[in-house]
């Protein structure tokens, strides 16, 4: 199995164990596998989170967990949030999942069973799985646990309904501070790969997000660095959100350890970052020998920047929707950074034109 797709795999597994049952683990993993049959390289054209989510919101709309019937409801909103994924680019990333695979609504091979459970089933099972936990020793153990889990849950919740700045940010703090007492501290843990890590570095990458998006870039910054250093593997796909605020405040030696730190990332989101970082600074030549990269990754980006992806659509031409994909979520965290950077999108224009 691919670095990517463990990756990948691991997400899925951490959210179904968290909120769902391994038939959904199950479903989603099946899709995934379908899809890297479908071509080998495409799990490395996008985040692993995105794939993750794409594929998770596909199983739980089409077993009906986002009708409120459903014993495990939790609407879209909900979904996106808990996933860390904008509700905009999971549609589209799992719009072109269906298409690559050829899903119909409702399709068979996606479909649980044990979904047709009734509420009551449900309830029923979770009283006698309860009755039965109650009677082992192990129940003091667990009845902690599952406190400080709801305790996280509700900060969590808290912070992402509340429109208040100042009380999301005490809220995720909070999380954060329960996420902690949750790992166990007898031994050591490997961060995002030992399950009992990943509340806490969920609840950091939301605080991380909530400053980035009120453009607190020093607290966001030290947030991203963090995480960075407890998983240097970047599940999280951190390294994407970190560079544009290194770019933004061209802080050169930190850019370049980090584009040193993930010299093997060759994903179109990486190149296109060097692409405006060396044009912003004047290096004409390593700006020319990024781009060449970048648009044999992924050209979609380049298109929409310079507002020529309207025109491809309206004249009929076939778009990669997976590319495609990518280019909106590149475009929507990076768009700002360009227009801002003086020249760039000319710069741009003109050298993608001559290829």
């Amino acid at each position: 199995m691919s670095n990517t797709k463990s990756q990948i795999k691991d997400i899925i597994m951490d959210f179904s164990n968290e909120n769902l049952n391994s038939d959904f683990t199950q479903k989603s993993t099946e899709i995934l596998d379908r899809l890297e049959g479908a071509n080998a390289e495409i799990l490395g054209t996008s985040r692993t989170d995105i794939w993750a989510a794409s594929i998770l919101n596909i199983v739980l709309d089409m077993n009906g967990v986002f009708n409120k019937k459903h014993s495990m409801y939790m609407t879209k909103k909900d979904f996106s949030q808990k996933i860390g994924v904008s509700a905009g680019t999971i549609k589209n990333k799992a719009e072109a999942v269906k298409e690559i695979l050829k899903l119909e609504e409702k399709d068979e091979s996606v479909i649980i069973s044990s979904t047709n459970d009734t509420t009551e089933n449900v309830e029923e099972k979770e009283v006698v799985a309860k009755e039965e936990v109650a009677a082992t020793t192990e129940a003091p153990v667990k009845e902690v646990k599952d406190e400080k889990q709801k305790m996280y849950q509700d900060f969590m919740k808290l912070a992402h309904e509340s429109d208040d700045f100042q009380v999301k940010v005490e809220n995720f703090e909070n999380a954060i501070k329960v996420a902690v007492e949750m790992i166990d501290n007898n031994g050591e843990v490997i961060y995002w790969e030992d399950e009992v890590t990943k509340p806490y570095m969920i609840a950091l990458q939301d605080l991380g997000n909530l400053f980035n998006d009120n453009k607190d870039y020093n607290s966001a910054k030290k947030v991203y660095e963090l995480l960075l250093n407890l998983n240097p593997l970047d599940h999280q796909g951190i390294r994407y959100k970190l560079i544009n605020i290194l770019i933004e405040k061209n802080d050169r030696k930190e850019i370049n350890d980090l584009f040193a730190r993930y010299k093997d990332d060759k994903t179109a989101i990486w190149s296109y970052s060097k692409v405006l970082y060396y044009y912003k600074n004047n290096n004409i030549f390593m700006a020319k020998d990024a781009l060449k990269n970048a648009v044999n990754s992924n050209k979609y980006i380049a298109l929409k920047l310079i507002k020529w992806t309207a025109f491809m659509q309206m004249s009929g031409v076939y778009i990669n929707p997976v590319l495609f994909n990518e280019a909106n979520y590149y475009c929507e965290e990076s768009i700002n950074l360009w227009k801002k950077t003086k020249g760039s999108i000319d710069w741009l224009l003109k050298n993608v034109l001559k290829k």
